[in-house]
């Protein structure tokens, strides 16, 4: 048997689908790797020959707790645009999705938490992802499964033109709607929509006779169908309605290359038209090249120390090419995954959300035709306009929307830019103050009593299950497998700030959490607008590596940057080279 994880907990998948009775969209369009009886992508640890943790559960908790601590830090604007905060989100998504083999080992809740030994956890740990920067997550994985999984995967190709992804359509609004995009396709498929599709492989019946687990995800305890719950290839991605508008641009995009003229290599004036499943194929290929550019390019650069992400390239990621070396997947198609990153380094993300949002004309400042009807867009909304959520799209206390209503969609604008004018248009700085928000997350399971909702402790206390290494040994291990100096942060800024009393009694100084030391290292290293010099080293070297290591990706394809390629070498949907989230945003027609 199989184990999904979510969020902490080890849930039994199905036995006939393979898919996880969670709360958030399912199915085999969405599984990915789930769908493989032993997933290939394994993880791993950059350092396990460090020391084991000796943290204790109540130490990590009082950390966490100081974390919460209101300072007049607490919503202060970085540099780095808001996109930026779910653009990781969703590349997070894309290449992590924990499993566990067998029950029990991944439990964090406890007094009496210890660290597991690190082949315990590796063995007993297994990516549902194939761990390549493949987009799985908006493509879909699965090729096996039961019929009616096989039916969703097909329902995300556009029944009218296949070489398209299928989009959803924004519920007209009494209040308003957001000029962008012009089309109908403002919001991602829902369920509902293929119920009434005249076309449709399944209907209310079939969903009634799934197994329990899985009839849980699309319809209620009391029958009623779910239809707001997305249809899309990664269910993460409909928690929080930034990512989900995301998600949905991505697929825009696609689409946006697949219409792009001339866009087939060759092909003349009256030439007969492009095969769709061709044509698909060229989109997926071109969107995949892209993003991994943007990642390596723009991504990194921007939330990493610049000067790192350059020597990481030009040195092709020796540490991650070590960490390969070492932790050789048993399929040339997938790319082990680090824990050390992907159970913190990987999570600094959560420090840029905001409690809220200059979201667009309806639920920020003011335009040209619209009256705002609240000056941002609180946190809590964003996560109650998705399907996932345990009261979707209200229209008001006693109804819902069946889909995202045209007032809610965003306004991309005040998510890239114009941080100049407006300071809080920008991600929050990247240091130990997270936002209140996190700690009291929506939409978690009542059983959890709070520990899952709360960010910062469930962080901290996988990291302690997971054994993690701690920061000084990490900053070790990069100069015994690299050479390279990593300036470690003293005992005065340990203990600086409000953390500083839950550092000192917990014993942190010389063995810090590496989640809250990354996150303490860009608050004294960097002034919270970027990572500092672990954090850029881990993140950098697993997202580079990943890209430089994979031999289907744009880093091995010829063209005219230096001889390897770009995006100015491939599709032009709007004219112009996508090397940038604007320029993306603007090929698929929302900015």
């Amino acid at each position: 048997m199989l184990y999904q994880i979510r969020h902490g907990q080890s849930v039994a998948l199905d036995p006939v689908t393979q898919v996880q009775p969670d709360r958030q969209p399912v199915g085999a369009a969405w599984e990915g790797a789930a769908q493989r009886q032993a997933p290939s992508a394994p993880f791993g640890y950059y350092f396990p020959d460090a020391p084991t943790s000796d943290a204790t559960a109540a130490a990590l908790d009082r950390l966490a707790a100081a974390m919460a601590t209101a300072t007049e830090r607490a919503e202060a604007s970085s540099r780095i645009p808001v996109v930026f905060t779910y653009l990781g989100q969703f590349l997070d998504h894309d290449l992590v999705a924990l499993a566990e083999r067998d029950g029990g080992l991944w439990s964090i809740d406890g007094p009496g938490l210890a660290p597991l030994h690190r082949r315990v956890a590796t063995a007993g740990l297994a990516n549902l992802r194939s761990g390549r920067l493949s987009l799985e997550s908006l493509y879909g994985g699965a090729t096996e499964g039961s019929v009616f999984s096989r039916r969703l995967t097909q329902a995300l190709r556009d029944p009218e033109d296949p070489a398209k992804m299928r989009l959803g359509s924004l519920v007209p609004s009494e209040l308003g709607r957001v000029p962008l995009p012009a089309d109908g396709g403002g919001d991602l498929l829902r369920l509902g929509c293929l119920l009434q599709d005249p076309g449709r492989q399944f209907d209310t019946e079939d969903l009634l006779a799934l197994p329990r687990a899985l009839r849980q995800v699309f319809v209620s305890d009391r029958g009623r169908v779910r239809v707001q719950r997305a249809v899309l290839g990664e269910p993460r991605n409909d928690q929080n309605l930034a990512l989900a508008q995301l998600h949905l641009a991505l697929l825009r995009f696609h689409n946006a290359l697949a219409a792009a003229p001339g866009a087939a290599p060759g092909a003349a004036l009256g030439a007969p038209a492009e095969d769709p499943q061709a044509a698909y194929g060229r989109a997926q290929q071109q969107l995949r090249w892209t993003l991994q550019w943007l990642v390596l390019n723009v991504y990194l650069p921007t939330v990493c120390d610049p000067a790192i992400v350059r020597e990481t390239l030009e040195r092709e990621a020796p540490l991650y090419a070590a960490f390969l070396s070492a932790h050789r997947p048993s399929e040339a198609d997938s790319l082990p995954i680090p824990l050390e990153f992907a159970a913190a380094a990987f999570r600094f993300g959560h420090a840029m959300v905001r409690s809220s949002y200059d979201w667009n004309r309806y639920h920020g400042r003011a335009a040209a035709g619209a009256r705002p009807l609240q000056p941002r867009a609180d946190l809590r909304q964003l996560f109650a306009y998705t399907g996932a959520a345990s009261k979707p799209m209200p229209r008001d206390s006693r109804s819902s929307y069946p889909r995202l209503p045209g007032h809610w969609a965003v306004e991309w604008e005040r998510l890239v830019g114009g941080m100049e004018r407006y300071p809080d248009r920008a991600a929050r700085l990247i240091d130990t103050n997270l936002s209140p928000r996190l700690f009291d997350l929506p939409n978690e399971p009542p059983e959890t009593e709070g520990l899952f909702g709360n960010l910062a402790r469930r962080t901290l206390r996988r990291g302690l299950r997971l054994n993690l290494p701690s920061a000084q040994d990490c900053i070790a291990g990069i100069y015994c497998a690299t050479g390279a100096a990593v300036e470690s942060l003293g005992a005065s800024d340990l203990v600086s700030g409000h953390t500083g009393e839950a550092v000192r009694a917990g014993g942190f100084i010389g063995k810090t959490p590496l989640w809250f030391y990354l996150l303490k290292e860009a608050e004294i290293q960097a002034e919270g607008q970027r990572l500092g010099q672990l954090g850029s080293r881990l993140v950098a070297e697993t997202l580079a590596g990943l890209v430089i290591e994979d031999p289907t990706s744009y880093w091995h394809r010829s063209g005219a940057d230096g001889g390897r390629w770009r995006p100015a070498d491939g599709v032009r949907p709007a004219g112009e080279a996508v090397e940038s989230i604007p320029a993306l945003l603007r090929a698929a027609r929302l900015l």
